[in-house]
């Protein structure tokens, strides 16, 4: 593996949920963390990225890590239309679309679509980092001058769009932005920069999500933190009000 990339899988070297990414992609940027650096960070998204897996080339793929035999079989079998029937007594059913199976398939190629994105390392700015995790993408360069990381970010970038087109994939045209993280609150705001993927600008906000993490330019990770309060006391609100007409009931007694 790129010692650069971090494309999150289910095993044991790598993340097993969103969580364990963030965490991975939170400690990366931290070290990167030093007086007078940038890193600037885009974070992309794959447009219906499991509904146009193009199967027969997932199965290519999968085969080249080393896979064959009964497995690739079993798992070429598994993600195309499946049918069933039912024996019993020396007698068949007749022949049925395996809908109830949906989730399981989708399950198995959630699975395999990790065999889709470790094709991306080749693509990858020698300088650039990278962090994978199903369908979200996030990229950073780390550097004093933000024009250096501008253009490392946008040779990934133009290199991302070529791998996509040839996995038949594309990315979403709404959910892309970048964010500069940076220390230097006087001169943060005048941190823009020309990111661009297939020609389209991409847009710059303060307090990018990734994977259910609100972050924040100096990653303290105030703003998230604040979201979470205010939800937890939402749901708590709840019960407040069974207990407000519990005592209205009580007073009418």
């Amino acid at each position: 593996m790129n010692p650069q990339s971090n494309v999150f899988a289910i095993d044991d070297e790598h993340a097993r949920t969103n969580i364990e990414a963030e965490n991975m992609l939170q400690s990366n940027m931290s070290k990167q963390k030093k007086p007078h650096k940038k890193t600037v960070a885009v974070f992309l998204d794959l447009f219906a990225a499991f509904d146009r897996v193009w199967g027969q080339k997932l199965i290519l793929i999968i085969h080249s890590t080393g896979i064959k035999g009964n497995a690739l079989l079993w798992i070429n079998d598994f993600l195309r239309g499946r049918k069933f029937s039912v024996r019993f007594n020396g007698a068949r059913s007749k022949t049925h679309n395996g809908h109830g199976y949906l989730r399981a398939q989708f399950l198995v190629l959630v699975s395999c679509f990790i065999f889709y994105t470790n094709t991306i390392h080749p693509h990858i700015h020698s300088d650039t980092r990278i962090a994978c995790y199903a369908d979200d993408i996030a990229i950073w360069h780390t550097h004093r001058d933000i024009t250096t990381s501008q253009k490392a970010l946008n040779v990934t970038l133009k290199n991302i769009t070529i791998w996509a087109k040839h996995l038949k994939l594309s990315i979403n045209a709404v959910k892309k932005h970048y964010c500069v993280f940076s220390t230097d609150r006087k001169r943060r705001s005048t941190f823009n920069l020309d990111i661009k993927i297939n020609d389209s600008p991409i847009k710059r906000i303060e307090f990018p999500t990734y994977l259910g993490i609100t972050m924040d330019p100096e990653l303290r990770f105030t703003i998230h933190i604040e979201h979470t309060a205010n939800k937890a006391l939402r749901k708590l609100s709840i019960p407040k009000i069974y207990v407000e007409l519990l005592e209205e009931q009580d007073l009418k007694l």
